[in-house]
């Protein structure tokens, strides 16, 4: 019998405490690459270079830059609408503390391993591959995903790059998770979708 794609399994519902214990195990584990490598911690801690552009302001202007792309590309690709919508119902509720949660924990946990050890070993071309296939895999149904993590950990990458440390990049990611678990949180109240956390 052919599976079809609307048989597919729905993503699991994630809880914030759910959301926090994989967090904080992706940072134990971004912990513990970088201490077996050189240059050891350092490479989570180190402070950013000095550059004509603060390391915070690069890091709010990437993390803007990649929400107004996905504000711009909703419209014009259906793929990304559809992902909208499926999130919606796998990650709310919206309110102000939970956003705010999983927006530090995702950017400082996803950071510290794709931009931390992942980077320094492998460069940030695979680092960012890998951070795509982290947000929906080989699945055709998430493409939309994978290739705005993509773009997105490309550009963290590159902030990485510029600043000799992880923090514009995470500075960035909160930016960028923030904005758009917010607007989803909009486009819930919009369709009538109520999910509450138990």
């Amino acid at each position: 019998m052919e599976h079809r794609p609307e048989e597919e399994e729905e993503l699991p519902r994630m809880t914030t405490p759910m959301a926090v214990s994989f967090y904080l195990g992706m940072l134990f584990v971004a912990m513990v690459c970088s201490a077996l490598t050189e240059p050891g911690l350092e490479l989570l801690l180190q402070a950013p270079e000095l550059r004509a552009i603060p390391w915070w302001g690069a890091g709010v202007g990437v993390g803007l830059m990649l929400v107004v792309a996905t504000v711009a590309a909703e419209p014009i690709f259906p793929a990304m609408r559809e992902l909208a919508q499926e999130l919606i119902p796998v990650v709310a509720p919206f309110g102000m503390g939970r956003v705010l949660t999983l927006a530090i924990c995702s950017g400082v946990a996803e950071e510290a391993l794709f931009r931390g050890p992942c980077q320094h070993a492998l460069g940030y071309v695979v680092a960012s591959v890998l951070f795509a296939l982290l947000h929906g895999g080989f699945s055709k149904r998430y493409i939309a995903w994978s290739t705005f993590a993509l773009v997105a950990g490309l550009s963290f990458g590159l902030l990485v790059q510029a600043y000799g440390s992880v923090w514009p990049a995470v500075v960035a990611h909160f930016v960028v998770n923030a904005i758009n678990l917010r607007r989803l949180g909009r486009m819930q109240a919009n369709t009538g979708l109520d999910r509450s956390e138990p």
